[in-house]
């Protein structure tokens, strides 16, 4: 995908449904692969969200190449507690890997468990394409710190270096700026390049990842991350549903993240 189209097009649905029925086996079988949480974890916060039910809040732009990783596993994770519709399909900047994505501009996610809120606010030029909101801006440099100083907040000391997207908040208990280790490595390798890969095929690279084409464009990278995202939500909402937060790869990542010392 070249340019930048400022309404994309809509996500195959081939894509989606790859992302959103990962059997559980396989989550079960990954689990955190080894690699530790990519989350700052918070203590004495203000709850982010409503009764029983927390807010994840992402922002992210879609030049940006980790974005257009995270937001696989974004879907993988949340389809399971919920349902999207209007996904859009988008790629990073031709200048950042252009690795074909979904946008969240516009999508719509129904949810019994977790409130989602994503923003993306520029295209793939840079431009800003939707406005953030003021509370959003706070929560980023609360928790990221503060991007037009370049300065990290203490919630991310030793964790990244400088403000960064795409930032992730899950009720103000689990907050990142950048992605996991294993995708940033998985969008710096070139192996998603647009002109090598479609957003479907990167689907079911991340459906079966111990296949050729899994192996090949690190599905398990995705796999891991959906399984914090997941096990960051049933931390949360009282461990709903069961089927989800029961599951082997949930708690192997559940354990992970209880095991990381809170920043108040």
């Amino acid at each position: 995908m070249h340019g930048a189209d400022r309404t994309p097009a809509a996500a195959p649905a081939a894509a989606v449904e790859a992302l959103v029925t990962i059997p559980t086996s396989t989550f079960d079988r990954i689990g955190t692969g080894g690699e530790g949480a990519p989350f700052a974890v918070t203590a004495g916060q203000p709850p982010l969200g409503t009764g029983r039910r927390p807010r994840l809040v992402y922002e992210g732009a879609e030049y940006c190449p980790f974005c257009a990783v995270d937001r696989y596993a974004l879907v993988a994770a949340l389809g399971r507690f919920g349902t999207f519709a209007n996904l859009r399909v988008t790629a990073s900047g031709d200048r950042d890997g252009d690795i074909p994505t979904f946008s969240f501009l516009d999508s719509r996610y129904t949810s019994r468990y977790v409130t989602f809120t994503p923003y993306e606010a520029a295209d793939r030029l840079g431009q800003v394409l939707q406005p953030v909101p003021p509370a959003v801006d706070q929560l980023f440099a609360t928790y990221a710190g503060d991007p037009r100083a370049g300065t990290a907040s203490r919630f991310g000391a030793g964790r990244w270096q400088q403000p960064g997207i795409p930032f992730v908040d899950l009720g103000n208990r689990y907050v990142v700026a950048g992605t996991s280790a294993g995708l940033a490595q998985v969008a710096s390798s070139g192996v998603l390049a647009g002109d090598r890969v479609g957003i479907v095929e990167v689907a079911r690279a991340v459906r079966q990842p111990t296949s050729r084409l899994g192996e090949r464009l690190g599905g398990t990278a995705f796999v891991v991350e959906a399984n914090y995202l997941s096990a960051g939500v049933c931390a949360l909402d009282g461990g709903r549903p069961a089927r989800v937060c029961a599951s082997g790869g949930v708690r192997a990542a559940g354990r992970a993240l209880a095991a990381v010392p809170p920043i108040r």
